[in-house]
């Protein structure tokens, strides 16, 4: 079984998970983290495949353990909005293997390439960037 002991800075990766497979991690800082499945990502027909952790000291952040079931080709639930230190558990209940992988969002993947060189990470940098700025989410704090 993969080991969740990725640092903050890393990005995390369940590993290849078979049927009634799982893997955790728990979050420790505040983030925004997106994630995929890798053998089943958005730009290969799976655009429905991706799902978020909202990582928030916010009072409506989620402060128990969650746990996200693999089922369909998605994620369910595909966002959460939890605490630091909330453990967050995968578990495949698809026949075909997944993963839980962290999206590199740090905008390096796809250094100088445009459309026209011909590269197919291009593409999926598109479709990764129209997911994201599909997703974002806003929050309104009352004082």
């Amino acid at each position: 079984m993969p080991s969740a002991s990725a640092t903050e800075m890393e990005l995390w990766d369940s590993g290849e998970l078979a049927q009634n497979g799982s893997w955790s991690h728990t979050f420790t800082m505040a983030s925004n983290d997106m994630y995929s499945c890798t053998p089943h990502p958005p730009h290969e027909g799976f655009p429905d495949f991706t799902g978020w952790v909202n990582v928030s000291d916010d009072s409506d952040a989620g402060a128990d353990d969650v746990t996200i079931y693999i089922d369909g080709f998605s994620y369910q639930p595909s966002t959460v909005k939890i605490q630091p230190g909330v453990t967050v558990t995968w578990v495949n209940n698809d026949s075909a293997i997944h993963t839980a992988t962290q999206m590199d969002m740090s905008g390096d993947m796809h250094d100088e390439h445009t459309e026209d060189d011909g590269i197919p990470g291009f593409a999926s940098w598109l479709a990764v960037a129209a997911i994201t700025a599909a997703s974002i989410v806003a929050t309104r704090k009352e004082r």
